[in-house]
């Protein structure tokens, strides 16, 4: 026992004069070398350092000038200074073969527990001025993911890893570039940490990362702060939490929280906050969407080896103060906040996510919204429409209600004193937006002092002063236009109608279960008056309807102005019409039109010359299937008057007086009959008369006879053939 006891004290005794020794070595400018042949024996790594600084009244600690790494690869790692801190109580655990579970440190269990158990343990490490280049790179990963950091390169294999663990790694001044990013004299810290094939290593607790410039897909991100912390556990389930980060990016400051949660592979905005950004380019919104959801899953395409991308869910965006200029859309000083919203998921698939905006202008297809207001909320296959407001065209908007992907249901729609000059193709614009939507619904609507102006030379028109006040209203219902549901009244203080004038015109109609009846429809002209009701039973499955009109000296010129009549003529109508069908489809009216029209004449003036008014009626329904019958015929121009100018500009200075009987039409299930309808005066005299068979177009035949001064003409209309005769010139220099 003696002798044993001898033999442990010689050994406890030269292990102290090694220690001793060592320390000595490490106060001289031998210290660097007996680090490098430590690091060699005990590691396949190679170390050089130029000094390294020691003092016994800081014994744990290391400073060490200008080290040089050079791993199993012979790839070199070089700083410009390293500073080590030991951790000798959890050092010689390990050395001495303790288990975790018997040291102090409850880190250090946790880490061996995750890690294979490391030999060196450090307090803390603090790298400065080092370079870091990846030249290849086999993965691309976040460095908020679970599986792995930041990116993935090809590294040695687990067991060439140096066994070392320390409580914190500090990297700062340090530069990385890779493929895909870099990072300039950035700062960087990690808690737990450990190597191993991620080019972070492995880490869990408290990170910090900090930068003054970050490159990524050509766009420059500055003062980037981040602060965070992964969870401790298995490495394919540990979660991650940023508590907060902030960046600079095209002048705008942005900032917020994130968390991901690996087991469900997503990644989670709760907070991200834009203020003053400042975004412009050529793209439509469409086109940016798309662009931003392809860039979002490439950056969200973390694994190659995993079909499925991390999907991203926003808890809340903010905007403020920012402008976008697209293509399509203008936004300015946009304050915007997006609540719950799922990325790769259309608004119709949104669980529940809300929208709020505003901003001091918006410019959307020509069009400025001033300071628009809009709250919605989106569930499955629902939009629901809190609030949207808005002053635009000098008037007001707003409106309630929601939206599914076949109906819109609005419980309120309101315009106020709007005047709008309406772009061209307004019509087939606005036959687009309503396309998709089967039903339409609006429980209240209320249109004040409205004014729209078309300037399209075909049809022109002006209304001014127009109050609308619907209740109930359904105006599509199964894809089909009309008033299913409800009452509306408006009326207008003044309209112009292709050049015809009409004074406070209003219309009065309700609908009750798909029976639609037109109550009154009372157009004032200058000195005249039209009037009509009507009913359509749009639920009923034949459609049964019936109109009844009747004016009292009514302009002459709206059947030029509106019906495309060759009638240049001046004066009144007193006219009834009374008309009845069905409506299910064509052939159904086809068969089933009854009714008649009585009208008469007065004060009838001709607006253009004998020749000019004759070469309209030549010109009237002209196809390219006309037949000249007479061989001498001559060839008829097929021109036609291209737009409409007011009929006292192109009246003649005395404009004769011309005489037009009375017109009766009647129909019969289909089989119209016109009577000789008769226009003539002192120079020409016109004849049109004939019938037919709406059902049996075979069995049209219209005739038009005129005579002008010596001339003749026949026009005949038979099912899909016209016939034109003109007789030969008896008068000398005169041809049609």
């Amino acid at each position: 026992m003696r002798l044993l006891g001898k033999i442990i004290a010689t050994i406890f005794i030269m292990l102290l004069l090694v220690l001793t020794i060592i320390v000595a070595l490490l106060h001289t400018r031998h210290a660097a070398p007996v680090i490098s042949q430590l690091t060699q024996r005990l590691t396949n790594y190679q170390f050089d350092a130029e000094v390294v600084t020691y003092t016994i009244t800081d014994p744990w600690h290391l400073t060490i000038e200008q080290p040089s790494v050079i791993d199993p690869q012979q790839q070199r790692y070089q700083a410009q200074q390293a500073q080590i801190w030991l951790a000798p109580h959890e050092t010689l655990a390990a050395l001495l073969g303790f288990s975790s579970s018997t040291t102090t440190s409850k880190s250090v269990a946790d880490s061996q527990t995750q890690f294979d158990s490391p030999h060196w343990y450090f307090d803390s490490i603090l790298i400065s001025g080092i370079d870091i280049h990846q030249p290849a790179l086999s993965n691309i990963r976040d460095s908020a993911t679970a599986e792995t950091t930041l990116v993935t390169a090809q590294t040695p294999p687990r067991s060439s890893q140096p066994a070392i663990y320390t409580h914190r790694l500090a990297l700062t001044h340090f530069n990385l570039t890779t493929p895909t990013f870099t990072i300039s004299d950035g700062q960087i810290q990690l808690d737990n940490w450990q190597p191993s094939a991620s080019f972070w290593g492995d880490f869990s607790g408290d990170f910090r990362i900090a930068a003054p410039r970050l490159d990524w897909q050509q766009q420059a991100f500055t003062n980037i702060l981040l602060d965070g912390e992964k969870g401790k556990g298995n490495k394919a389930h540990d979660d991650w939490t940023i508590y907060g980060y902030s960046f600079e990016w095209l002048g705008a400051s942005i900032n917020g929280q994130a968390s991901i949660d690996t087991q469900a592979r997503q990644l989670i905005l709760n907070q991200l906050t834009m203020t003053d950004f400042h975004f412009q380019s050529d793209l439509t919104i469409d086109q940016l969407t798309q662009q931003t959801n392809a860039l979002v899953s490439d950056a969200l395409r973390l694994d190659s080896d995993k079909p499925d991308n991390i999907a991203l869910r926003i808890g809340r965006l903010d905007l403020i103060d920012s402008q976008v200029e697209l293509n399509d859309l203008s936004l300015n000083q946009l304050n915007l906040s997006l609540l719950n919203w799922q990325h790769g998921r259309s608004a119709w698939q949104q669980t529940d996510s809300q929208l709020s905006l505003s901003a001091d202008s918006v410019l959307w297809h020509e069009t400025v919204f001033d300071s628009p207001l809009l709250d919605l909320r989106f569930t499955p296959d629902d939009i629901l429409i809190e609030g949207l407001s808005s002053k635009v065209w000098q008037g007001y908007l707003r409106a309630n209600g929601e939206i599914t992907p076949t109906s819109i249901a609005l419980n309120q729609l309101t315009l106020n004193n709007i005047k709008a000059f309406l772009p061209s193709q307004w019509r087939t614009r606005v036959t687009d937006i309503f396309a998709p939507y089967q039903d339409i619904q609006i429980d209240e609507l209320d249109i004040g002092n409205l004014q729209l102006t078309d300037t399209t030379p075909e049809r022109p028109f002006q209304l001014s002063g127009v109050n609308i006040d619907g209740n109930d209203l359904s105006i599509k219902q199964d894809n089909h236009y009309g008033l299913w549901q409800g009452t509306l009244v408006a009326n207008a203080g003044f309209a112009s109608i292709n050049t015809i004038e009409l004074v406070e015109p209003y219309i009065s109609t309700h609908s009750q279960a798909g029976e639609w009846q037109l109550d009154q429809l009372t157009i004032p002209f200058k000195n005249g008056l039209l009037e009509a009701t009507g009913h359509w039973g749009l639920a009923q499955p034949a459609q049964p309807w019936q109109f009844t009109l009747t004016t009292d000296s009514a302009p002459l010129l709206l059947l030029k102005q509106w019906f495309d009549f060759p009638l240049p003529l001046e004066g009144n109508i007193d006219s009834s019409l009374t008309l009845s069908g069905l409506a299910h489809n064509r052939a159904s009216f086809n068969y089933s039109l009854v009714g008649s029209l009585q009208a008469d004449f007065r004060d009838t003036r001709l607006l253009s010359t004998p020749a000019e008014f004759n070469q309209q009626l030549a010109n009237w329904r002209q196809t390219q299937k006309t037949k000249n019958t007479t061989s001498g015929a001559h060839t008829l121009t097929q021109t036609r008057p291209t737009a409409n100018v007011s009929p006292r500009k192109n009246a003649l200075p005395t404009a004769p007086l011309i005489a037009v009987s009375p017109l009766s039409l009647t129909s019969d299930r289909g089989r119209i009959t016109l009577k000789p309808f008769n226009i003539e005066n002192k120079d020409i005299q016109a004849t049109l008369e004939g019938g037919w068979d709406l059902a049996t177009p075979q069995k049209q035949k219209l005739r038009l006879n005129v005579a002008q001064s010596c001339h003749q003409l026949e026009r005949i209309w038979q099912h899909n053939q016209q016939h034109v005769s003109v007789s030969p010139s008896s008068c000398e220099g005169n041809n049609i």
